[in-house]
């Protein structure tokens, strides 16, 4: 069994999400897995260039527009399916909804604190 060595856990997790970059903004309803250093979303027809600025806008409420998760990024890989983005900034309120969503959503919620712990924020 391979060692998993991601700093932090990745969890499916399923709503409207805002994909800035480029130019352009895509609108997906799903990313494959979140984390709290970033994302992989299916973005289908564009591959974009590696470290090219992105911003991620995940909405939160649909009662709510203002509850929602906005992080700055870059692109990490990309092909004509899917589209990897490693965050670099965020505002407090972000970070916090966005540790919330990895430790409700995730297996091991020890774990997670552990992370949150030692990485406090999205390094």
């Amino acid at each position: 069994m391979a060692l998993d060595r991601r700093r932090f856990t990745r969890v499916p997790f399923r709503t409207e999400v805002r994909f800035i970059c480029d130019g352009s903004t895509f609108v997906t309803e799903e990313m494959y897995n979140l984390s709290i250093g970033g994302c992989l979303l299916q973005i289908e027809g564009m591959r974009l260039p590696a470290a090219a600025p992105c911003t991620i806008d995940i909405r939160l409420s649909e009662m709510d527009a203002s509850i929602r998760v906005i992080a700055e990024g870059e692109v990490v890989r990309s092909d004509e399916q899917m589209t990897a983005v490693k965050f670099n900034k965020t505002d407090p309120d972000s970070l916090y909804h966005l540790q919330n969503i990895i430790r409700y959503n995730a297996l091991d919620t020890d774990a997670v604190d552990d992370e949150i712990g030692k990485h406090p924020g999205l390094k």
